[in-house]
């Protein structure tokens, strides 16, 4: 696996996102992308979710395999849709859509907040370290920040 260094120059280089660093918005001038903000903490926590879910599917048990099957995205009620267009819309300028983007990101929060699935994820007995309310949480903030300049 690449170290931290190797994936913060491939996001600057593919993406156009510095990690770690707040993005440059001027008065008046252009607002970054929020789109790879977004996609480069998902992206973290992907890796580890496959991760806990090979551990799963490990276990040869019908019920945790099956829950490996589906990860993170089926345990959603459609918050990642929901946000996922809201980010591609505001992205493209359209008009409303810094508000429409700020009820998604506040629908995933309350997933993130209230879904027994986040804990059990993040607190596993199989030793896979997956902080998805911290990843996602700061990456929600900085969407958030954005969205209301």
């Amino acid at each position: 696996m690449a170290d931290d260094a190797s994936k913060a120059q491939w996001m600057q280089r593919v993406l156009g996102v510095r990690v770690g660093a707040a993005p440059a918005v001027s008065p008046g001038g252009p607002r970054p992308k929020l789109t790879p903000i977004w996609m480069g903490a998902k992206e973290e926590i992907d890796a580890g979710i496959s991760k806990l879910q090979d551990a799963l599917r490990k276990t040869a048990d019908d019920d945790l395999v099956q829950i490996a099957e589906y990860g993170l995205y089926g345990a959603t009620q459609g918050e990642t849709v929901k946000l996922m267009a809201a980010l591609r819309v505001a992205d493209g300028g359209s008009e409303g859509a810094l508000s429409k983007l700020l009820d998604a990101v506040g629908d995933y929060r309350d997933f993130l907040d209230g879904a027994p699935i986040v804990e059990l994820i993040e607190d596993n007995p199989f030793g896979v370290k997956v902080p998805i309310r911290k990843t996602l949480g700061a990456a929600l903030d900085e969407l958030e920040r954005l969205a209301s300049t």
